[in-house]
Parts: C-alpha cells; structure tokens; sequence
C-alpha cells in the first residue's frame, strides 16, 4: 500500500480532520473554561471538565484513528488486508467521520446550544454500523478487522460465510437503530445501543462457531 497516493486521493479527509482544531483555536476564549464532557442515557451532562478535552481531545482522537486506520495495511506482517482495502478505506472514512460529528456535538454543548444528543448518538452508530455492515461482505482473512473468532480465523470458508451473514445482520440492525432515533421512548434508551451491540457481536460469535462445528462434522 502506498500511504502518500492514499493521502493524495483522501486529501479531503486531511481537510475535514484539520477543521476542528482550527475552528477551536478561534472559539477558545469563548469557550467557558468547563464544559460537560459527558452525558447520560437522557443526553443530560453528567459530568464536566477542562474545555480543552472537547476543544482538541477529541478532533486528536479522530485524527489518531484515521491515521491508525491509514497505516494498518502497511504494518501487517503477512499483507493480508492488502487485499481488504475497500472495505477498510470506507470504515476508515465512516469512523472519522462519525467522531467530527462527536466534536460538532460536544462543542455544541460548550457553548449550551441546542442539540439532542440521544438522537445524534442513535443515528449516527447505526449509520455507522449499517456501511460497516455493508462492506463487511467483502472483508478478507486478516489480523485486524471483522468477525475474528476461533472458528473464522481457523477456516475460510467459516469466514466467508459468517461475515455474508453478519453483512445482512448489521445492515439491518443499522437501520432499526436508525429509526429508533425518532421513537420518543427508544432515543433516550441506554438499553437501545447496548443491547444491538451486544445481539451484532454474539449473533455471528454463536454463528460462526456453529458453523465451524457443522462443516467439521460434515468432513
């Protein structure tokens, strides 16, 4: 993988991570010197700190992700996600995405702006887990991303057919958890977000190990 050709093609990502700390540096002696740095199930602030945790923590955060997610493919020793660069290029833009939209949103809240941050939370998660979904289909063997049990990483085609599966699973938990940002009793939910992670993750564990199990008795 060449990281300077990517860089040049992603050059709006360099724009779009960049932004935060500039927009920062010109709001920093507005800002108050504590804002809430954490919110409850509600979206309540919960819990407040130093201004520069929202101010550039977490564009760093973001920026530090992209780049992890930018150099993996050159430090995997067998070059096994070479062959994943689609999928991992689109979770690496989705993910940064998501966490400027983390920023816009607590930077909001410095400034005590309206923003309902259940909605914001669901919407964007199961946006971000219905592409992930989508590209997971397409994940090849490797050492870092997707469903990586036992079972997938002991044999191919349990690999293929778990992340087939899991593709459809998360697709369609995305966008239930989506829709759920707009149903008054579920936005607010701390349960919403816990249990879908929780069903998306244990679903294609308990699959792939079924699987792995069948085809070996099968031979």
């Amino acid at each position: 993988m060449d990281i300077k050709n990517t860089l040049k093609k992603e050059w709006y990502m360099i724009v779009l991570l960049s932004a935060p700390f500039i927009a920062s540096f010109i709001l920093w002696e507005k800002m108050p010197d504590i804002v809430p740095v954490h919110f409850n199930a509600a979206g309540e602030a919960d819990d407040f700190g130093p201004k520069w945790i929202n101010a550039f923590l977490i564009p760093g955060i973001a920026f530090a992700t992209y780049l992890f997610l930018l150099v993996i493919p050159a430090i995997d020793p067998k070059k096994r996600i070479e062959n994943t660069q689609k999928p991992i290029a689109a979770i690496r833009i989705v993910i940064s995405l998501f966490l400027s939209g983390v920023y816009a949103l607590v930077m909001m809240k410095s400034f005590d702006l309206e923003a309902d941050v259940g909605q914001f939370v669901l919407v964007s998660i199961g946006i971000l887990i219905a592409i992930t979904g989508n590209y997971m289909n397409s994940i090849k063997p490797n050492y870092f991303i997707g469903i990586r049990t036992p079972w997938t990483l002991e044999n191919p085609d349990v690999w293929k057919k778990t992340h087939r599966f899991a593709s459809k699973l998360w697709i369609i938990g995305g966008v239930l958890m989506t829709i759920s940002a707009f149903t008054p009793f579920l936005k607010d939910s701390l349960f919403v977000i816990v249990g879908a992670v929780l069903i998306l993750a244990v679903i294609p564990f308990i699959y792939s190990y079924r699987l792995f199990n069948k085809l070996k008795n099968f031979n």
